[in-house]
């Protein structure tokens, strides 16, 4: 059904990631999606994720892009450099052992994986050994979600695939909100905007809040281009947002 969209500009990945929370497989499905844009001519690809959606006009947001002329900006949200033990360090509860029907030793292996890579880290960082990092410095954190122009595009995706393929992601923490934001900050410095993304973190929880329609007219006046969370099952006010 949606191979056979009608605009004919839909493509799906024939071959998906199975992608676990914090595990670095977020990251080989960005690096997938990207190499099938790449395939394809644009101006600007934007990642977004299942609860996002379009908030302004492709016309609008397009007209916005226009206007910074030819320096052609990243639109992300970076924090610094943040929570770099999740990639210095070595984590291996990420792809949890689990045993069907047995929670509680479940809960135990989950507790032993844990702990097992506590001790690794420390001895690890005893020994005088370090997991390389980009570019020689320390690994930034940001968003997961981002707009980039072609030649951005094209360099994360270089980088996406050196480091998969070399292994280096492998019992990492968290890794997509890392390599993109140490990708941007160390190659585009001069070419960063905050990312055009509505989110209401106004609930201190590990998720954003679930907007509904009184948080329409906050979405409007924040000049984003898209919004999360939104589910059409608890309220679909933002199908007509886009003017």
């Amino acid at each position: 059904r949606f191979a056979v969209h009608p605009s004919g500009r839909l493509t799906l990945v024939s071959n998906p990631a199975r992608v676990i929370w914090g595990h670095y497989s977020q990251i080989t499905a960005q690096q997938r999606l990207l190499r099938e844009a790449m395939a394809q001519p644009f101006d600007y690809v934007h990642l977004i994720s299942g609860s996002d959606w379009p908030v302004r006009s492709p016309e609008s947001i397009a007209e916005e892009i226009a206007s910074h002329g030819a320096r052609r900006p990243i639109f992300t949200d970076l924090w610094g450099e943040l929570q770099t033990e999740r990639m210095d360090d070595w984590w291996f509860e990420r792809r949890k052992l689990r045993l069907p029907g047995m929670p509680r030793l479940n809960e135990n292996i989950e507790r032993a994986q844990i702990r097992a890579s506590w001790i690794f880290s420390r001895w690890f960082r005893q020994a005088g050994l370090k997991r390389s990092r980009y570019a020689g410095q320390a690994w930034m954190k940001g968003s997961s979600w981002f707009s980039l122009p072609h030649d951005a595009a094209q360099r994360l995706l270089a980088d996406y695939e050196r480091l998969l393929r070399s292994g280096r992601l492998v019992c990492t923490q968290c890794a997509d909100e890392h390599v993109a934001p140490s990708v941007f900050i160390r190659n585009f410095a001069d070419r960063l905007e905050p990312a055009r993304r509505y989110i209401d973190w106004s609930g201190q929880g590990w998720h954003p809040k679930l907007l509904r329609a009184e948080d329409e007219a906050a979405i409007r006046q924040s000049g984003a281009w898209f919004a999360r969370k939104c589910d059409a099952g608890v309220d679909d006010f933002f199908l007509h947002l886009p003017t």
